[in-house]
């Protein structure tokens, strides 16, 4: 289980019962008493208002324990949760494209890594400014 705060608000994110790992994401805002959580919504509800940074550190951790880590702007960030938030909610595609950007070695026009939703166990954000 992982969970990040992002504008002014909690994540939460997987879990497992010992045989079992779950796609669980809820969302606690500021005077919940943690007992009861809101699930996150329509896509693009948790779309923030003022982002902290500009940029955003995404790490998302696989079922495999494998972590792949993106610096992408807040606006991607916030793309990929929409997507995961529709995917969780029983809409969407399986997979997300996240754009490499400056990361892209060699003599590729463009390199993308796609995520698939089931594979997904806990994803982290960590927001700066650049």
């Amino acid at each position: 289980m992982s969970a990040v705060s992002l504008n002014n608000a909690i994540y939460v994110a997987g879990g497992s019962n010992r045989s079992n790992y779950y796609s669980v994401f809820e969302k606690y805002a500021p005077g919940d008493d943690g007992t009861s959580p809101s699930q996150p919504g329509e896509p693009g509800t948790s779309q923030p208002d003022n982002p902290v940074g500009d940029r955003a550190i995404l790490v998302v951790t696989l079922t495999t324990g494998l972590e792949k880590e993106f610096d992408l702007s807040v606006k991607e960030v916030n793309d990929f949760i929409s997507w995961y938030e529709g995917k969780q909610a029983g809409s969407g595609s399986a997979s997300y494209a996240i754009n490499k950007h400056d990361n892209n070695k060699g003599p590729f026009s463009s390199r993308k890594d796609y995520m698939l939703f089931d594979r997904i166990l806990t994803f982290e954000v960590s927001e700066y400014t650049k």
